[in-house]
Protein backbone atom coordinates (compact mmCIF):
# COMPACT_ATOMS: atom_id res chain seq x y z
CA UNK A 1 0.00 0.00 0.00
CA UNK A 2 1.19 3.52 -0.80
CA UNK A 3 1.84 6.45 1.52
CA UNK A 4 -0.43 9.26 2.71
CA UNK A 5 0.48 12.83 3.71
CA UNK A 6 -1.42 15.99 4.60
CA UNK A 7 -2.04 18.69 1.98
CA UNK A 8 -1.87 22.42 2.73
CA UNK A 9 -4.23 25.09 1.43
CA UNK A 10 -1.29 26.48 -0.60
CA UNK A 11 -0.80 23.09 -2.25
CA UNK A 12 -4.51 22.92 -3.13
CA UNK A 13 -4.26 26.45 -4.56
CA UNK A 14 -1.55 25.12 -6.88
CA UNK A 15 -4.02 22.75 -8.56
CA UNK A 16 -5.64 24.23 -11.70
CA UNK A 17 -9.12 23.68 -10.24
CA UNK A 18 -8.38 25.98 -7.29
CA UNK A 19 -6.01 28.49 -8.87
CA UNK A 20 -6.77 32.02 -7.70
CA UNK A 21 -8.91 31.01 -4.72
CA UNK A 22 -8.08 32.48 -1.32
CA UNK A 23 -6.08 30.24 0.99
CA UNK A 24 -8.60 30.98 3.73
CA UNK A 25 -11.37 29.56 1.49
CA UNK A 26 -9.35 26.40 0.87
CA UNK A 27 -8.39 25.91 4.55
CA UNK A 28 -11.35 23.72 5.59
CA UNK A 29 -10.93 21.56 2.48
CA UNK A 30 -7.18 21.22 3.07
CA UNK A 31 -7.70 20.09 6.67
CA UNK A 32 -9.38 16.92 5.40
CA UNK A 33 -7.45 16.43 2.14
CA UNK A 34 -4.47 14.11 1.68
CA UNK A 35 -1.87 13.26 -0.94
CA UNK A 36 -1.67 9.53 -1.61
CA UNK A 37 1.02 7.56 -3.38
CA UNK A 38 -0.44 4.47 -5.01
CA UNK A 39 1.59 1.42 -5.98
CA UNK A 40 1.23 -0.36 -9.31
CA UNK A 41 -2.08 -2.24 -9.35
CA UNK A 42 -3.37 -0.66 -6.14
CA UNK A 43 -7.14 -0.16 -6.16
CA UNK A 44 -8.39 3.28 -5.19
CA UNK A 45 -12.14 2.56 -5.40
CA UNK A 46 -14.23 -0.50 -6.25
CA UNK A 47 -17.23 -0.52 -8.58
CA UNK A 48 -20.47 -0.23 -6.60
CA UNK A 49 -18.83 0.72 -3.31
CA UNK A 50 -19.80 3.90 -1.43
CA UNK A 51 -17.36 6.76 -2.08
CA UNK A 52 -16.83 10.07 -0.32
CA UNK A 53 -13.82 11.66 -2.04
CA UNK A 54 -12.89 13.41 -5.27
CA UNK A 55 -9.32 12.86 -6.50
CA UNK A 56 -6.89 14.96 -8.55
CA UNK A 57 -4.33 12.79 -10.35
CA UNK A 58 -0.96 14.53 -9.98
CA UNK A 59 1.36 11.86 -11.40
CA UNK A 60 0.99 8.54 -13.16
CA UNK A 61 -2.02 6.81 -14.65
CA UNK A 62 -5.19 5.25 -13.31
CA UNK A 63 -7.30 2.77 -15.23
CA UNK A 64 -11.08 2.79 -14.87
CA UNK A 65 -12.73 -0.62 -15.34
CA UNK A 66 -16.27 -1.98 -15.29
CA UNK A 67 -17.68 -5.52 -15.35
CA UNK A 68 -19.44 -6.45 -18.58
CA UNK A 69 -20.64 -9.94 -19.42
CA UNK A 70 -18.56 -11.56 -16.67
CA UNK A 71 -15.29 -9.84 -17.61
CA UNK A 72 -13.49 -6.61 -16.77
CA UNK A 73 -13.38 -3.93 -19.48
CA UNK A 74 -11.00 -0.96 -19.38
CA UNK A 75 -13.17 2.07 -20.15
CA UNK A 76 -10.70 4.87 -19.58
CA UNK A 77 -7.08 5.61 -18.75
CA UNK A 78 -6.63 8.77 -16.68
CA UNK A 79 -3.43 10.83 -16.72
CA UNK A 80 -1.86 13.58 -14.61
CA UNK A 81 -4.23 16.55 -14.42
CA UNK A 82 -7.40 14.43 -14.57
CA UNK A 83 -10.11 14.54 -11.92
CA UNK A 84 -11.81 11.34 -10.78
CA UNK A 85 -14.44 10.40 -8.23
CA UNK A 86 -17.15 12.59 -9.76
CA UNK A 87 -19.78 10.20 -8.39
CA UNK A 88 -18.93 11.34 -4.85
CA UNK A 89 -20.61 14.66 -5.72
CA UNK A 90 -24.01 13.13 -6.48
CA UNK A 91 -26.81 11.67 -4.41
CA UNK A 92 -26.17 8.02 -3.58
CA UNK A 93 -22.41 8.42 -4.01
CA UNK A 94 -21.23 5.03 -5.23
CA UNK A 95 -18.35 4.24 -7.57
CA UNK A 96 -19.45 3.68 -11.17
CA UNK A 97 -16.15 1.95 -12.00
CA UNK A 98 -13.12 0.40 -10.33
CA UNK A 99 -10.11 2.74 -10.30
CA UNK A 100 -6.69 1.07 -10.20
CA UNK A 101 -3.17 2.49 -10.52
CA UNK A 102 -1.28 1.63 -13.71
CA UNK A 103 2.25 1.89 -12.38
CA UNK A 104 2.98 4.23 -9.46
CA UNK A 105 0.59 7.17 -9.15
CA UNK A 106 0.11 10.21 -6.88
CA UNK A 107 -3.32 11.69 -6.16
CA UNK A 108 -4.74 14.44 -3.99
CA UNK A 109 -7.92 13.18 -2.31
CA UNK A 110 -10.51 15.70 -1.13
CA UNK A 111 -13.72 15.03 0.82
CA UNK A 112 -16.74 15.58 -1.40
CA UNK A 113 -18.70 17.18 1.46
CA UNK A 114 -16.12 19.95 1.91
CA UNK A 115 -15.81 20.46 -1.85
CA UNK A 116 -19.60 20.79 -2.11
CA UNK A 117 -19.58 23.45 0.66
CA UNK A 118 -16.99 25.41 -1.32
CA UNK A 119 -18.99 25.02 -4.54
CA UNK A 120 -22.21 26.10 -2.82
CA UNK A 121 -20.89 29.49 -1.81
CA UNK A 122 -18.09 28.85 0.65
CA UNK A 123 -15.91 31.22 -1.36
CA UNK A 124 -16.30 34.54 -3.13
CA UNK A 125 -14.96 32.61 -6.13
CA UNK A 126 -17.51 29.74 -5.96
CA UNK A 127 -18.95 30.66 -9.37
CA UNK A 128 -15.49 30.44 -10.94
CA UNK A 129 -14.88 27.12 -9.20
CA UNK A 130 -18.19 25.76 -10.52
CA UNK A 131 -17.32 26.88 -14.05
CA UNK A 132 -13.94 25.17 -13.83
CA UNK A 133 -15.46 21.97 -12.50
CA UNK A 134 -18.04 21.93 -15.29
CA UNK A 135 -15.25 22.73 -17.73
CA UNK A 136 -13.38 19.60 -16.66
CA UNK A 137 -16.59 17.58 -16.95
CA UNK A 138 -17.44 18.83 -20.43
CA UNK A 139 -13.85 18.31 -21.62
CA UNK A 140 -14.01 14.72 -20.34
CA UNK A 141 -17.36 14.16 -22.07
CA UNK A 142 -16.04 15.61 -25.33
CA UNK A 143 -12.98 13.35 -25.22
CA UNK A 144 -15.22 10.35 -24.49
CA UNK A 145 -17.45 11.30 -27.42
CA UNK A 146 -14.43 11.42 -29.71
CA UNK A 147 -13.32 8.00 -28.52
CA UNK A 148 -16.76 6.54 -29.08
CA UNK A 149 -16.79 7.90 -32.63
CA UNK A 150 -13.55 5.99 -33.22
CA UNK A 151 -14.95 2.78 -31.71
CA UNK A 152 -13.92 -0.12 -33.85
CA UNK A 153 -11.31 1.91 -35.69
CA UNK A 154 -8.27 1.91 -33.40
CA UNK A 155 -6.57 2.63 -30.15
CA UNK A 156 -6.76 2.61 -26.42
CA UNK A 157 -9.54 4.59 -24.79
CA UNK A 158 -8.15 7.45 -22.71
CA UNK A 159 -9.88 10.30 -20.90
CA UNK A 160 -7.14 12.70 -21.86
Amino acid sequence: MGTTEKVSAAELAGLPLFEGLELSDLGPLALRSVRRSLTDGETLVELGEPISEVHWLEKGQIGLRVRHESRWVLISTLHAGDLLGWSALREDPTALSTARAIGPAVIVSMPATELLVLLAGGSTRSELLLRRLFGFATQHLDESRGQLLQLGHEGVISAG
